[in-house]
């Protein structure tokens, strides 16, 4: 026993130490690898600081040699002679100076001393020497050896030291090919124009020269910050630091840091590797004897406290039981076997049910359910159930006298194996969350019919604001428009509307406003393609007051059953049509006439009503007038009279409505009698004043028509006739009229004309629109009845009811039509 336990303990350990020898050796990896890159940083410092180093003490040694050469006298005397052998010293003392070169203020070479005795010259950048300020010393970038127009080969590396002495310039030419050799961590030398001058690997040497075409940028990706700090930095694999020559010359030199690739790592260590292995493998072999015995001691005292734990596990199962008995009595819980039959259920289970336990033990689960309902939970989730363990959801379940009860179902699976044992369901009441689901769903349904309905019914429907502007729209609203349902919302309806039914639309929504709704208003609208059409308007208030409800209604189709009806009556014969014609005409007129008693009977009691306190507000202000004609203040008395004069001109009119109202609205006894015929125009005018206003300008006998500024006695022309009746013709005139000077866009441009006088005996009295006349069409039929010149309303028997009133006053009537007008005249006998 011990031997299988030191052999597992021997395998623990030793994957113990695998999982922790990678991790270390990881670890160890990145060390390396950092160590690496700093060790390079370090040389390429040290490859830098000796760089710089070695110029200043290349500038220090050229400046002692150039200020010892301008010290000499035979400088000034130009005696070639003398200077020679000094310059020929200082070269051969100074390893690094090529040559000494000394020119005069025209660039002129004076002397020309090289360590090598050549004859070529050394060719010079003029522009840069006469840059050269006075006692100043310039030092050069590194430039190859260039004589005769030609690099020499091999590439000697040189800088020029320059100084300017009154009329004298000294230039020495130092080799550096020993310091650039020297460099370990340097790979490129650029100059300030990112030039490469030195490339460690020799393709890129002298790049200007040999590369002209070379982007530099892209080979070496640092050169983007060469010039942006002159302290060291890093980027990428690349280090570059800005050495300064002078205040106009500087040289960037350019290394890489060293980096470890993991696999060169392996590699370099694997004999350590290897026996870091064997040592591992070595003290887990030697861990796992020196644990065995121990451990084993350990392991039995566990088994002891197991059995400890198990006695005490059985002895709190008691506590357990009787918590259990408190769930039973409050907590829906069945179990069922694996054959869907009932192993056992709660007290609670049972209570809420209506079963005793023995009742539902052994029974199959399908009688807690609807036969339909048990059939697709079998189908559906014992299937789910056998392959998640688990399943969650909510069923209609059945109690015992049948009523439906909503649960929200837990259901658990005890496995053996692959085989299914038992399923455990806990149960909690949700039937008054389904009855609000319910009532949710009934009303959503409610909201689907009713926007079905919006959606689909024949009349163009919509919601807009008080302004206008349309806030929700049905599919006919919008088709009507020529419009998709996203494009017409949000549009004004005034957009929609022709210019001449602007100013009536603006009027109906006021009302609407006012008195809560408006109905079958004919207006001209406008297609999304501007095209002309005419629609029946009605508008309602909403009850929040904040919106309005539009419905339109094409009249295209009422014209076309106008004209199916018109063409059906005339193939019926002659005689049957006139009797029929003859019936309508008589029921209308006698509808009319009842229509007309009744509003009389009403218009009778209001004007009596209104006259009562009219005396007394009459009477009241005449003695309120005589007040302020006793008042001293002159300012105040002129205003209140003013104010007084407004307000008698309201009575005034009041007292004409009221007096046109009584007229009107007399009983007649259809006898004939002497009647002024003007006074007749003026009450029929002031009945109809309160819809003309807004259509028209009415003139009668060439004066603009108001309440006020026209009275009955004005002018007298009498005739024999029945008052009301021949009031009747006026309004039904009158209307016409309007109706047609509807058409017009603008008030201004609208004229309705009422001329009355005596000619042959007769009274004629003749009203004018301009209109645009009669169609000819109906022009020698117009008093026919059913016969209209309107396009969207009216049945067409007012003329003729009209017709036959003048007639039954031995008087005639006619219609025609004179440049771009409509007349209609009626004559009747006068009275002397």
């Amino acid at each position: 026993m011990k031997i299988k336990f030191s052999i597992k303990l021997f395998l623990i350990f030793l994957l113990f130490g695998i999982l922790l020898f990678i991790p270390l050796s990881y670890f160890e990896y990145q060390i390396t690898k950092k160590q690496k890159k700093e060790n390079s940083i370090k040389e390429f410092i040290f490859d830098t600081t000796k760089v710089a180093y070695t110029l200043d003490e290349v500038k220090t040694e050229a400046k002692n040699a150039i200020n010892s050469i301008f010290a000499l006298e035979s400088l000034e005397k130009e005696e070639k002679e003398a200077l020679y052998p000094y310059l020929d010293l200082i070269i051969k003392t100074h390893k690094k100076f090529l040559q000494i070169s000394i020119l005069d203020e025209n660039l002129n070479y004076i002397i020309d001393v090289k360590k090598e005795k050549e004859n070529k010259k050394t060719e010079l950048n003029l522009q840069t020497l006469t840059k050269l300020k006075e006692n100043v010393l310039e030092i050069s970038s590194i430039e190859p050896r260039v004589e005769n127009q030609e690099i020499q080969i091999p590439l000697v590396y040189t800088l020029k030291i320059m100084k300017k002495i009154k009329s004298h310039i000294v230039i020495v030419f130092v080799n550096i090919n020993d310091l650039i050799k020297s460099l370990n961590r340097i790979f490129y030398i650029a100059d300030q124009n990112r030039d490469i001058i030195y490339d460690k690997s020799g393709i890129y040497n002298w790049s200007k020269y040999y590369y002209s075409d070379l982007d530099t940028q892209k080979l070496i990706p640092a050169f983007k910050n060469l010039n942006m700090k002159e302290n060291l930095s890093l980027k990428n694999e690349y280090i570059y630091k800005k050495v300064l020559l002078n205040r106009s010359n500087s040289l960037f030199l350019i290394g890489k840091t060293e980096v470890l690739d993991l696999k060169s790592f392996i590699e370099n260590f694997f004999y350590e590797f290897t026996l870091l292995f064997f040592l591992v493998v070595f003290l887990c072999f030697i861990l796992s004897i020196f644990f065995t015995l121990p451990l084993s001691n350990i392991n039995r005292k566990l088994k002891e406290e197991k059995k400890s734990i198990y006695d005490s596990f059985e002895e709190k199962k008691g506590i357990l039981d009787e918590s259990l008995d408190i769930i039973d009595e409050h907590l829906m819980y069945l179990k069922i076997d694996k054959d869907h039959n009932i192993e056992d259920v709660s007290h609670y289970f049972c209570q809420i049910y209506g079963y005793e336990k023995e009742e539902l033990i052994g029974q199959p689960c399908s009688i807690l359910y609807s036969n339909k309902i048990y059939e697709e939970l079998k189908r559906e989730v014992f299937s789910i159930l056998e392959n998640k363990k688990e399943w969650q959801g909510e069923v209609l379940t059945q109690k015992k006298n049948k009523d439906e009860y909503w649960v929200n179902s837990h259901v658990k699976v005890e496995f053996e194996g692959e085989k299914v044992l038992s399923y455990k369901v806990v149960r909690r009441d949700i039937s008054d969350n389904k009855r609000v689901e319910k009532l949710y769903e009934n009303l959503s349904y409610q909201i689907e019919q009713q926007n079905i309905i919006f959606q689909n019914v024949y009349s163009g429907i919509a919601l807009i604001d008080l302004e206008g502007k349309i806030k929700k729209a049905n599919l006919s609203f919008s088709k009507i428009f020529a419009y998709n349902q996203d494009e017409i919302v949000l549009k004004s309806l005034f957009t929609l509307v022709e210019k001449r039914s602007k100013e009536l639309l603006q009027r109906v929504l006021n009302e609407a406003k006012k008195s809560g709704s408006v109905t079958n208003v004919e207006l001209i609208f406008l297609t999304k393609n501007s095209k002309e059409i005419y629609l029946e308007l009605s508008v309602k208030m909403l009850p929040e007051g904040k919106n309005l409800v539009l419905a339109v209604n094409s009249l295209e189709d009422k014209r076309k059953l106008q004209e199916l009806n018109l063409n059906l009556e005339q193939r019926v014969k002659e005689e049957v049509r006139k009797n029929i014609e003859k019936d309508r005409v008589h029921q209308e007129e006698r509808l009319k006439n009842v229509k007309l008693t009744s509003i009389g009977t009403l218009a009778a009691g209001i004007t009596h009503e209104i006259n009562t306190p009219l005396t007394y507000l009459k009477g009241n202000f005449e003695m309120l007038q005589m007040d302020i004609d006793e008042l001293k203040d002159e300012s105040l008395k002129n205003e209140m009279k003013n104010s007084c004069s407004k307000i008698s001109d309201a009575i005034n009119r009041i007292a004409v409505i009221v007096e046109s109202m009584r007229e009107m609205s007399q009983s007649s006894s259809e006898a004939k009698e002497k009647t002024n015929i003007f006074a007749t125009l003026v009450t029929s005018l002031t009945m109809a004043y309160n819809i003309s206003k807004q259509i028209s300008k009415i003139k009668l006998n060439s004066k603009e028509f108001k309440l006020t500024n026209i009275q009955k006695e004005d002018f007298e022309i009498f005739a024999k006739v029945q008052k009301q009746r021949l009031e009747q013709v006026w309004v039904i005139i009158i209307n016409n009229a309007l109706d047609e000077l509807k058409n017009i866009e603008n008030y201004e441009n609208r004229e309705l004309n009422i001329d009355i006088f005596k000619e042959n005996g007769e009274v004629v009295v003749r009203f004018s629109d301009n209109a645009g006349g009669i169609k000819k069409e109906i022009l020698s039929r117009i008093f026919e009845p059913f016969t209209s010149s309107k396009t969207h309303s009216g049945m067409g028997i007012g003329l003729n009811i009209a017709k036959k009133i003048v007639e039954e006053q031995e008087g005639k009537i006619e219609a025609y039509n004179r440049q771009n007008s409509a007349i209609f005249e009626v004559k009747l006998k006068a009275l002397d």
